[in-house]
């Protein structure tokens, strides 16, 4: 079962290309640029905006991340996103990315419900291949002249192949995948000269968690847990709090599990709890990543059942692709799907 998190089988990136095959594929990079660059639509129909004057003179700008400090000479018109998330910040931003990574598979890519308008009906060209690796001979093809790689960790190896392609943002530093929403965010405005944007866009959020947690007082201070199900009753994954689901319920007052945080180690995002240690689980509220067929294993599960969080109602079902998805909402926690996240949990949790 694939976590929907970014554990190794996901968050492999293709390092076996040969230097000349990516010497080749900077040359096709280059290739054309004057054309495609100033013709191909740089954001999406629902959102489309010129740029201002003030956006311009932003450029050029330098970013400082994991593997060094990029200059982005002008305002970008084509780029291409490497990190698993880093499409919906842009697009949240009216930018429409025109290569993708497809994170989650299972027929998802450019449909999830926060996404889709966004889209247009046309999502970016896809550069990941189907074990979640970079295509970078698919990168190259789009002419990108920025490739960001947020919510990613990628190597210096593939770092340094994606920049012979264009400029090539990477990972903040720090550990990969633990960066926050608004960090990212803010990296990404900065990176299309969108940044005034972005700050409005954040303080809309940074409201509406406000208002959630004034309009729920009984659950301010309850420990919670986010945890994957699709595994159960074998196993189950909670996620730590320093992963971004971790990171979102405690924005909205949650406190996470000592315990957990500290199987889950240093660097980790979450930890395996065997169904003879379901006892982990037994906080006051619990999120179940889950759809339809391990919800019924899950169910069946006696030591599940009896703890006491289940049998006080205190168990929320979030759906990865059916339904709401509400589960891949917050796994993606971003400037685009944290709002609709933040609908979806009104309807599901008690006000008060």
């Amino acid at each position: 079962m694939r976590r929907r998190s970014p554990v190794p089988a996901l968050r492999r990136v293709a390092t076996a290309t040969a230097l000349s095959l990516v010497a080749g594929l900077s040359l096709a990079a280059c290739g054309g640029d004057d054309d495609g660059g100033t013709t191909a639509a740089a954001t999406s129909s629902g959102a489309a905006t010129t740029a201002t004057t003030a956006a311009k003179a932003a450029f050029p700008v330098e970013i400082a991340h994991a593997l060094g400090t990029t200059t982005i000479p002008e305002e970008p018109k084509r780029v291409v996103v490497v990190g698993l998330s880093d499409q919906d910040a842009l697009l949240a931003l009216g930018v429409k990315p025109v290569g993708a990574m497809d994170w989650f598979g299972e027929d998802t890519y450019g449909k999830w419900p926060w996404e889709e308008a966004a889209w247009g009906g046309e999502p970016a060209a896809l550069v990941s291949t189907k074990s979640y690796e970079i295509n970078f001979e698919a990168v190259a093809a789009q002419r990108p002249d920025l490739i960001l790689g947020l919510y990613s960790k990628l190597s210096r190896s593939d770092y340094d192949k994606l920049s012979k392609i264009a400029p090539t943002v990477a990972q903040a530093k720090g550990t990969a995948y633990t960066t926050p929403w608004r960090d990212m965010a803010r990296v990404a405005a900065k990176a299309v000269g969108r940044t005034d944007q972005a700050e409005k866009l954040i303080k809309e959020i940074d409201d509406r968690m406000a208002a959630f947690r004034e309009s729920h007082p009984k659950l301010q201070g309850q420990t919670a847990l986010v945890v994957d199900a699709g595994n159960g009753p074998k196993s189950y994954y909670p996620f730590a709090s320093k992963d971004p689901r971790g990171q979102l319920i405690a924005e909205l007052g949650f406190k996470g599990s000592p315990a957990i945080d500290k199987l889950a180690g240093k660097d980790g995002f979450g930890t395996e709890v065997a169904r003879e240690r379901t006892d982990l689980l037994d906080v006051d509220r619990l999120f179940l990543l889950i759809d339809a067929a391990p919800q019924k294993r899950v169910e069946a599960d006696k030591l599940f059942q009896r703890l006491d969080v289940v049998k006080s109602g205190n168990v929320t079902n979030l759906p990865y692709y059916k339904g709401t998805q509400l589960g891949a909402a917050l796994a993606f926690s971003t400037l685009l799907s944290i709002p609709y996240a933040l609908d979806e949990l009104e309807k599901e949790l008690p006000a008060g």
